[in-house]
């Protein structure tokens, strides 16, 4: 398996590239800021340089599965949105195509399922991640989308609960356990899904063998 991790050093593209460390898989870190690279050289791994802005298309190379991390900080605005939730992911995906990538794994976002119904604050960052989730599942690619509901840095607990819906009331979910589903998810090969999950009190394995 080789692994493309697009936003390796980011608050929960870090602790994805932990749990593939631990867990022996090899995988190739993508990010943006070369003064982060000694966190990956300290686990034996050089990553990439290379700017979501710009051409990244090399990076594609040698690659059968893409899990894309990225994404754009609260405080950042549509322009950021824009660039990194939605059109460095649809470049992604034509870059993965183009190279012959057989799965793309997205790190989206609950609210996607219904961003007009978003506070008006979030709604432009749900549309965007709806917009490029579209396009992942429309790609041909084995893809797999997964829709995490509000973040926190909380240690992980394992457990998790899966939705398909932004109406009702939901806990929030440690980025850890999203990076647990994301390894879960690889090793059980799930594909052509998408999965919505909050906090829930179901072991990560057991919730995702349901779905």
């Amino acid at each position: 398996m080789s692994i493309l991790l697009i936003g390796a050093s980011g608050r929960t593209g870090r602790l994805i590239a932990e749990k593939l460390h631990a867990s022996a898989i090899p995988f190739c870190p993508l990010i943006r800021n070369a003064a982060k690279s000694d966190a990956f050289e300290q686990l034996g791994v050089r990553p990439l340089i290379a700017d979501l802005s710009g051409d990244f298309s090399h990076v594609f190379n040698g690659v059968d599965t893409v899990i894309y991390a990225a994404g754009s900080a609260e405080t950042e605005g549509s322009e950021q949105e824009r660039l990194i939730d939605r059109d460095a992911i649809i470049k992604s995906v034509e870059h993965a195509k183009q190279n012959s990538v057989g799965r793309f794994v997205v790190i989206s976002a609950l609210l996607a399922y219904a961003p007009e119904r978003s506070q008006q604050a979030l709604r432009h960052y749900a549309q965007m991640k709806r917009e490029s989730d579209e396009h992942v599942i429309a790609s041909g690619l084995e893809y797999l989308v997964l829709r995490p509901g509000t973040l926190t840095m909380e240690p992980g607990v394992g457990t998790i609960q899966i939705v398909s819906d932004v109406d009702s009331a939901r806990d929030p979910v440690a980025r850890e356990d999203v990076a647990e589903v994301v390894l879960v998810a690889l090793k059980a090969r799930l594909v052509n899904k998408v999965i919505g999950f909050v906090g829930g009190d179901v072991p990560i394995g057991d919730a995702l063998a349901r779905v």
